[in-house]
């Protein structure tokens, strides 16, 4: 057989766009990334839920399951999708037919599920290396389902070079597909170190958790220095990553040098908040220099600006010195000593002067960072809360933080600024067994805002209850019910039963239907 006659072609399996395309015009448009949201968009997108259920991404779905769950192997595929390369790798003329086939059949499993097992099956059935590299690039290239491109990327990284670093690199751009290319980056790039921290750089979300996990260890000072400023942080939890970042990246060490910029004061601020968050990866508890820098970054702050981050730092910190938990590795003096410091650091009046200078104007943007903040530090909110809901009274956060810290008669001011401000017309608008995902449910969220408060005011904001128990929302249905529940008898007029039994009657869901009998009983 003449090696040089088996080839597989340039043409499109399909007549649907690429997810390689897509890449290359997101990199034409935006650079080398991180990509703006429309990038997210991909090709093979399927519709939202038409009910407004829940649309978990696969990309969601790849995060969870590598590190939470193992995905449950599935051995028909493996078998079906090997037999395809079996067949295209050692035949002399690669039939068109059978490529299309590799690629239906690799976009309906999931890659998570079989990935090991087929690079296993691919080597037990000794296949020619150079063709399945070519068999997971034309997947990669030609793919038009997220499926198939991952396959791709997986045969590539078992058996690529770093003839694939570009494509990648620019495949795993997309973070839908960063899980995979950073796999690969690792198993086939001599300088490994650098591909992996060029792709983190480029995402910001699952794929920079994925990327920097694969930067354990690291020993590149450039790297290090990164971790430490800004390499942990990503779209969905910092607590991820923080630990990576404060080991690997040496953050007592950094923290001890005599010229701390502000970058890395900052970083430390975050790195100490998240560990001290604790889960879903190791925490400070598992942080060997935990105790001392604590202690130098309290240190640091004297004399240094005071801003919104480093009071997230001080107050993330504190907390746990008030708390520990079981797991606390340290001396009860040493953390008292230590909670004694951060006590004094946060009673110092330029902390508070932060966080009133925020509030006083409602279009700043670290209103929502203050408005946190003033919890802690016992800050009166509501006018300032007030004068932000006139200008955006959807945003729940504000409702939920204001009665939260509000006496009885500023609830009351709320609750009646609420049915001035929230469209509650509109809002008696089920029952329904929707959930509360897009845009379109911000005025519903707000009002649960405000309705999950009022168990700590009984006989306030009765008419923002009554529309609440007929919302389309399940979660707000049971909100208004457990706060009915939780008043006394007392402040609980016969009408506010009345409305009670008339939802009940036709409470599509059970265990919301559950507490509504069960607060008609109790009364």
């Amino acid at each position: 057989m003449n090696p040089g006659m088996w080839k597989l072609g340039d043409d499109p399996v399909d007549d649907r766009p690429t997810f390689l395309a897509h890449a290359l015009a997101m990199s034409l448009r935006h650079g080398p990334g991180p990509w703006p949201e429309e990038a997210h968009t991909l090709p093979d997108d399927p519709p939202p839920p038409s009910d407004g259920g829940p649309l978990i991404s696969s990309v969601v779905r790849d995060g969870i399951e590598s590190h939470h769950f193992r995905a449950t192997p599935d051995a028909g595929a493996v078998t079906e999708i090997a037999d395809l390369l079996d067949r295209l790798a050692t035949t002399r003329r690669p039939a068109r037919e059978d490529l299309s086939r590799l690629h239906d059949r690799s976009a309906g499993t999931s890659a998570i599920a079989v990935a090991d097992d087929l690079v296993e099956q691919t080597r037990l059935r000794r296949l020619p290396g150079d063709r399945i590299r070519a068999l997971g690039r034309h997947l990669a290239e030609h793919g038009t389902r997220r499926d198939t491109v991952k396959i791709g990327l997986v045969l590539v990284g078992a058996y690529g070079d770093q003839r694939d670093r570009d494509l990648l690199l620019l495949l795993g751009t997309l973070e839908e597909l960063t899980l995979y290319a950073v796999v690969a980056l690792v198993r086939t790039q001599p300088d490994r170190q650098r591909a992996v921290y060029e792709l983190a750089r480029r995402v910001e979300g699952w794929g920079r958790i994925h990327a920097v996990e694969r930067l354990k260890g690291c020993d590149d000072p450039e790297i290090k220095a990164w971790l430490l400023r800004d390499g942990f942080r990503n779209g969905i939890m910092n607590e991820y990553l923080a630990y990576i970042a404060a080991t690997t990246g040496g953050l007592w060490r950094a923290l001890v040098e005599s010229d701390v910029d502000d970058a890395l004061l900052d970083g430390a601020g975050d790195i100490l908040a998240a560990l001290a968050l604790g889960g879903p990866a190791e925490d400070m508890s598992d942080y060997d220099d935990a105790l001392p820098a604590m202690g130098r970054f309290a240190e640091l702050l004297a004399g240094r600006q005071a801003t919104l981050r480093r009071l997230h730092g001080l107050l993330g910190v504190l907390g746990y010195l008030r708390d520990p938990g079981d797991g606390a590795r340290w001396p009860s003096d040493d953390i008292a000593r230590l909670r004694r410091s951060y006590q004094d650091r946060l009673a110092e009046p330029r902390w508070s002067d932060l966080v009133l200078g925020h509030l006083a104007d409602p279009r700043d943007p670290g209103f929502h960072d203050a408005l946190w903040a003033a919890g802690p530090l016992e800050l009166p909110v509501v006018p300032q809360a007030v004068a932000r809901l006139e200008i955006d009274p959807l945003d729940g956060f504000v409702w939920w933080s204001a009665l939260g810290a509000a006496t009885s008669s500023e609830a009351e001011r709320l609750c009646v600024l609420a049915e001035r401000l929230l469209p509650l017309s509109d809002l008696a608008n089920g029952p329904g067994d929707v959930y509360d995902l897009g845009e379109e449910y911000a005025a519903d969220r707000a009002l649960e805002s405000v309705v999950s408060r009022l168990d700590a005011f009984p006989g306030i904001g009765l008419p923002l209850i009554r529309v609440a128990l007929r919302n389309r929302i399940t979660r707000l249905r049971r909100a208004a019910t457990g706060a009915l529940a939780a008043w006394p008898a007392s402040a609980v007029p016969d009408e506010a039963g009345a409305w009670v039994r008339r939802a009940a009657a036709i409470e599509p869901d059970e265990q919301t239907r559950a507490e509504m009998l069960a607060f008609l009983v109790s009364r």
